[in-house]
């Protein structure tokens, strides 16, 4: 594929997908972005400061950049920053956290669920509180395998995803004049909205999927299409490499 032909879809909320598109504007033709979501305040987000007082976390765990900036808008953690371990399942959820002086945050070399547990900070926690902070309906795994290490794991939900409404028959026509060929995709959520909305499987399948974890290939292949790409992670330098890859 050359660059001529890279024509990428983004359908992450506006800002990220803008911050994205900056950052692959070097290597990319065209660049569509059509939000299939937007973040909103999580009816759990108001009670975070009282919980953090409540349950005094020895872990707090933060699983995107959207649950740091959320949670952020109702505590500065000041009273836990000493004696809480602070864990961001990615690079970019921990620079969110670093600027606002929460320094020593623990990232995992593959910045997914899995790569977390393997981190050697989270093997032996029996009885140790963790607060997982995150938005609404995110996988259970994570809490499943801490509760099997006999941790104790409570959840924050400070944002919720509110999917928008549009005209499918209107956004797939322009996505098909914008000859779209590659579509970057960040949650299982996103996969499936996103193969809602094309009804011609012939044209998904000739289009290349980044995704952000085997979990998502996995799901993706399953669904029959055959050009998936695992960037290992949803943080920009990695979807540009694995970009890099198609030119």
């Amino acid at each position: 594929m050359s660059k001529n032909k890279l024509n990428v879809l983004l359908t992450r909320p506006l800002q990220k997908s803008q911050q994205l598109a900056k950052e692959i504007a070097p290597i990319a033709s065209n660049i569509e972005i059509t939000p299939l979501f937007a973040y909103k305040p999580g009816e759990q987000q108001v009670s975070l400061k009282q919980q953090l007082n409540n349950l005094n976390p020895e872990f707090i765990i933060i699983i995107s950049p959207a649950a740091a900036n959320f949670a952020l808008q109702v505590t500065n953690f000041s009273n836990h920053i000493k004696s809480t371990t602070f864990i961001a399942v990615g690079q970019a959820s921990a620079n969110v956290l670093i600027a606002h002086g929460i320094e020593n945050v623990i990232v995992p070399s593959i910045e997914t669920s899995e790569g977390l547990l393997a981190l050697s900070e989270l093997q032996n926690i029996a009885n140790k509180q963790v607060l997982i902070i995150r938005g609404n309906g995110g996988r259970e795994f994570l809490k499943q395998q801490l509760e099997l290490k006999q941790a104790k794991v409570a959840y924050n939900e400070v944002y919720k995803r509110q999917w928008l409404t549009f005209s499918a028959e209107q956004t797939i026509d322009k996505w098909r004049k914008d000859e779209i060929n590659c579509i970057v995709i960040t949650s299982s959520e996103l996969l499936n909205k996103t193969l809602d909305l094309i009804a011609d499987k012939n044209w998904a399948n000739s289009c290349y999927w980044i995704v952000a974890s085997t979990r998502i290939a996995e799901q993706a292949k399953a669904h029959g299409l055959k050009h998936v790409i695992n960037a290992n992670g949803a943080n920009h330098q990695q979807i540009f490499q694995a970009m890099m890859a198609l030119i």
